[in-house]
């Protein structure tokens, strides 16, 4: 069974999450024709796949299950932007520092520390082409 958050809630509102946790909150996450909600009874979050039918599939979990759940996604989010900033200072070094303080914004994350962009040849001692080594050492000219 899966609980598929609705229109009214995208990847940019994962923090939502803890309204149910830190404060009891029902938090719905769409509307007709599907209408998922989650609820916190005491030590259980029970979510409804679709609150507008009486006999909607739920899942229920503990509170500890989904404070651990809500950890690894923002773990899995904080790599995500490690990444797409290293990708960020290689792919577009001018525009690495906005590019990445948009997508945390989004993200409801920290701005990371934008590298800067990688060098493309490790060796400084080594030139491309050169007899000693690089990119096409071993071909004829």
């Amino acid at each position: 069974m899966e609980f598929l958050p609705g229109c009214c809630d995208g990847l940019e509102d994962w923090r939502t999450w803890h309204r149910i946790i830190d404060h009891g909150s029902t938090v719905w996450f769409g509307h007709e024709p599907v209408s998922p909600v989650a609820e916190r009874f005491g030590h259980i979050v029970r979510l409804t796949v679709d609150a507008q039918q009486a006999d909607s599939p739920v899942i229920e979990l503990s509170v500890t299950e989904l404070a651990g759940l809500i950890g690894d996604a923002e773990r899995d989010l904080t790599d995500f932007l490690a990444l797409a900033a290293d990708w960020a200072a290689e792919h577009l070094p001018d525009h690495a520092g906005p590019v990445t303080a948009a997508l945390a914004r989004l993200l409801g994350l920290p701005v990371p520390v934008v590298p800067s962009a990688p060098s493309t040849f490790s060796n400084p001692s080594v030139t491309p082409g050169s007899a000693t080594g690089g990119a096409g050492s071993d071909r004829q000219a």
